[in-house]
């Protein structure tokens, strides 16, 4: 039924967390995170210098053990290797924190490059993937999440060249957007060319999600999309690939 849903629709799920123990945790992280984001905005404006601009929200699976580990899930591994795979690594990872104030993403998707320097082939799914996993609700007040059903695939009446980035769909999809509240240990499994967005967030408690952009082993990572800006001792110029034997992460 899985594969029939990701083959029809795009995305694949909810599915549950095997364990949820460490969610709370992870969130917290988080939130330390952003907050030592919203500390470096401060700094920069009461210094009235400009300032290199790290993003302490990307790739931190890198490097924080409970975020890591969210992805050795026993779901989250036996769900990936029946949809898209085994031979596959993560190339980024970012977390998304909601509140009052917060405005909407527009219209997106993931394949932010094809392989190296070719381009976009936003049909082809047999790379490129997506895993947006829920660390505590997602309702549909509090940014939810919509995506434009079957956008993975041609559509007709719908151009899809575009730019990566939109600010509505037309008339002729409109019927496809679908709404997808998450519950706290909920993940979904999506094609990266599928297009999808946040909304403004309107009323309820903070949320936190975060994604994972999975490729195939051996696709080549461009340079504009291979450096680290965790920084620090994990910054990186070439493609990681995850071995759990050596500690690090394998989905198989």
């Amino acid at each position: 039924m899985s594969v029939d849903q990701l083959r029809r629709n795009g995305l694949a799920g909810p599915f549950e967390l095997a364990d949820k123990t460490g969610l709370d945790v992870a969130r917290d992280a988080v939130f330390e995170f952003k907050a030592r984001r919203r500390q470096q905005r401060l700094a920069a404006q009461e210094s009235e210098t400009d300032s290199t601009y790290v993003n302490p929200l990307i790739d931190r699976h890198l490097d924080v053990d409970v975020l890591r580990d969210l992805y050795f899930d026993a779901n989250v591994q036996s769900t990936v290797a029946e949809l898209f795979g085994k031979d596959l690594f993560i190339w980024r990872s970012n977390f998304f924190v909601k509140s009052d104030g917060t405005g909407q993403n527009k219209w997106h998707h993931d394949r932010h490059f094809e392989d190296g320097d070719a381009p976009l082939d936003l049909y082809d799914t047999s790379n490129h993937f997506t895993i947006t996993m829920a660390l505590t609700d997602v309702g549909m007040d509090e940014g939810r999440i919509e995506y434009l059903k079957g956008s993975h695939q041609p559509i007709d009446g719908f151009d899809r060249d575009i730019p990566r980035h939109i600010d509505e769909v037309p008339a002729v999809v409109q019927h496809r957007v679908t709404p997808l509240p998450l519950k706290r240990g909920q993940f979904v499994l999506f094609h990266g060319s599928l297009l999808h967005r946040s909304l403004a967030f309107g009323e309820g408690n903070r949320r936190v999600s975060m994604a994972a952009r999975l490729l195939k082993a051996g696709t080549k990572i461009p340079p504009y999309g291979s450096a680290n800006p965790a920084g620090g001792a994990v910054s990186r110029a070439e493609p990681i690939v995850y071995y759990r034997e050596s500690g690090l992460m394998r989905l198989n």
